[in-house]
Formats: C-alpha cells, structure tokens, sequence
C-alpha cells in the first residue's frame, strides 16, 4: 500500500505541509501561547549554561544504541528474555524478534526516528509548539512508512490521523496514555537546554498532539525533568527531587489542557524503588522487581518508571543500563533508549566517558546513518 492510498485526504505537497484549520499564523500563536504557557506552574530554577557537544552526542548515542539493541526483544517477556539470552550484551538478529523479525541487524524504530526528526525541526525553527511537533510527525509518519513496517505507537497513530482529519493538535492528543510522548521527550529537553527555553513548555509543546493526558503527561515530565537535571551534573539525589518537580508541574496543568486521568504515580513508584534498592544484589533481581511488581507495558508510567529505576541501579555505567533495558522485558527498545540516555547524561555530566563498546556504537550509527555531530551542532546555530 502506498502513502497516498493509506491517507487519501492529502494529494498535494501543499495541503500535507499544514494542518487542518489552523492557516493563519496569528490562530497558531495563539494556539501555541494556550498549550503551552503556564506562569504558575513550577519550572525549574534557572536555566543552566549550554552543555558542551560532547554531551549531547553522547545522550543521542546512548538512546539509539538502546533503541537498537532493544528492539529485537521488544514484547518479549522476562522470562523469555532471561532463559534465551540471559542479560543481554550484543546486538541480537531481528529474526530473533516477535514483533520485528523483517528489520536489519542494529536498526533504531520510531523512537530514535522522531526524536532525530524533531530535533531537526525544532532547531530548523528555533521554536517548539504543539503545531510544529504534529506537522513534523506527520510528515515523519508518511515518509518513514511508519504504519507499514508496524512501529508507530498505538497513541500517536490514532492522534496523527485525527489530525489529517481536521481535529486540533490539543484536542488530537486527549486520548494518548501510552509511551510515545515520554519516548520522544528528549528532544524537548535537549532543545529547551541548548536554547535556554522554558522547560516545561517545551516538554508540553512536545507531547500535546498526540499525548495530552495527565496519563502521558506527568511521566514524561518527570523523567524530562531527570534527564535535564543529569545534564545539569545534578547528584542522584538532586536528579529524584526535579523529577517530582517536573510531575508536579504536569499536575498544575488546568484541565481544560491536560485531559485529566486516574493512574499510578511515577514518583511514588522511584522513591519506593530507592528504598528497596539496597536489598537488590544483582541487575536480574533489580529487572524482576521492576517486571513483576511495576509492570513493562506500553503505559507512558511504566516506561518511565522502568527507565528511571534502572538508572537509579546502573547510574553511570551507560552501558549496563541499556543491557538491563534490552533484558526487562515488554517495552525494552523505548526502556532501553530512556535509561541508557539517563545514564549518559549523568556520566558525561561528571566527567566519565561513555562505556558502550565501540563496535555495537559503528554498527548501530552505520546502519542507520545517523550523524549525531551534525545534529548536535545543528542545536547551537
């Protein structure tokens, strides 16, 4: 099936470069001032100076080494994971994958895809608004054949499409509760600290087309606000305080923008990992806690608790946090990426280097020609 065939409201170049109802650009100021600004919610303190290049190269490599490494596994269970491969530390063969057995050795999915592609787009703009993100997916969606090779996340499908069919981006978004928006949220931050911009908006601005429920919206908040403080060179301590910071601040959110819901709290959850992480004494104790008692699945809280967990166990050993990623089982590429990104930053940030094997870093940025020092660069012009 081609593009075209599968979305049939947009046959020119013109009509698919913009979104339904929204032509004038005062209507998308205002849209975006509406979405995104909110004086009396909490932000962080100040606005650090910008990281240096190395760091957010290394923040991207991370992500798509964990991506990569954990996409074959993804789906699978813990169990699964544990007896075939044990904790795995190698690039497995997608034939051995339940849900992507047709993909090369080393591929990245849509969560290194959207996370690149938004980065282009918000530094190609030096702006971030929920317009800009949806039209960019968008695009994203049509170009990658994303619904074709299975990889587009269930939330963002149904969003995305609503869209083309002429519902704004803020209303689009009030049904999205699963992972996809706390997946792609490093490009939010990475933009909103290269640029010296407002935290929480940018993170908002990133998720609202299609995660804009309390659901999506406080984990992916609170694991921005982690990896903005990691960045920072902010201590394990101070890294658990912004993440309550920043679920605090999805919480202040009005209701009339963030679609409020019932759910567990990812904060909840990291302080009663903190406590009980002393009795853990190995990794496989550590995933089976998070597997068996937090759950894997494709829930926006489960994600980011897993990914934040394992962070909190591996801490600045970047390479046994994508491995603990790979091996937890259910959502393993978006756990593996999200923690392995964790990871990075807190080590580069404190003067350590990234310990991936270089091999598995050359095949993974070969085979999917991905150029993280032009991107990096790309966010300081």
């Amino acid at each position: 099936m081609t593009q075209q065939e599968h979305l049939p409201h947009h046959s020119s170049e013109r009509q698919q470069e913009h979104l339904p109802h929204h032509s004038s650009e005062r209507q998308l100021e205002h849209s975006t001032e509406s979405s995104t600004g909110h004086k009396s919610q909490p932000e962080l303190e100040s606005i650090p100076s910008k990281p240096p290049l190395n760091l957010i190269r290394g923040i991207l490599t991370a992500y798509a080494v964990g991506d990569a490494m954990g996409m074959p596994t993804e789906f699978m269970t813990r169990a699964e994971i544990s007896s075939r491969f044990g904790l795995v530390d190698r690039l497995l063969e997608p034939s051995q994958s339940k849900n992507h057995p047709n993909l090369p050795k080393a591929s990245i999915t849509d969560d290194t895809e959207q996370v690149c592609t938004l980065l282009e787009e918000y530094s190609e703009k030096d702006s971030i608004d929920p317009y800009i993100t949806a039209k960019r997916l968008l695009r994203w969606m049509r170009d990658s054949n994303a619904i074709e090779k299975g990889y587009i996340g269930p939330s963002s499908r149904l969003a995305l499409e609503a869209i083309e069919r002429g519902e704004s981006p803020e209303e689009a978004g009030k049904k999205g509760t699963t992972c996809g928006g706390v997946m792609r949220s490093p490009a939010a931050v990475l933009f909103a600290t290269a640029r010296q911009r407002p935290l929480a908006n940018c993170v908002r601005a990133c998720l609202i087309p299609t995660h804009n429920t309390q659901l999506a919206m406080e984990p992916a908040m609170a694991y921005g606000y982690a990896l903005h403080a990691a960045i920072c060179g902010k201590d394990i301590e101070g890294i658990l305080s912004e993440a309550k910071k920043g679920a605090e601040a999805a919480q202040a959110a009005p209701d009339s923008q963030v679609y409020p819901q019932c759910g567990a709290s990812v904060v909840a959850r990291l302080l009663h990992f903190k406590e009980l992480a002393s009795s853990f004494s190995s990794p496989d104790e550590v995933l089976d806690f998070i597997y068996y008692v937090y759950g894997t699945t494709l829930a926006s809280v489960d994600v980011a608790t897993a990914a934040m967990c394992i962070f909190l166990s591996a801490k600045d050993d970047v390479w046994l946090s994508i491995r603990m990623g790979t091996s937890v089982g259910g959502d393993t590429d978006t756990i593996a990426a999200l923690a392995g990104a964790l990871s990075a930053a807190y080590a580069l940030s404190h003067g350590q280097s990234l310990n991936i094997p270089k091999a598995i870093v050359s095949e993974v940025l070969e085979n999917n020609k991905l150029d993280f020092d032009r991107l990096a660069e790309r966010l300081y012009l």
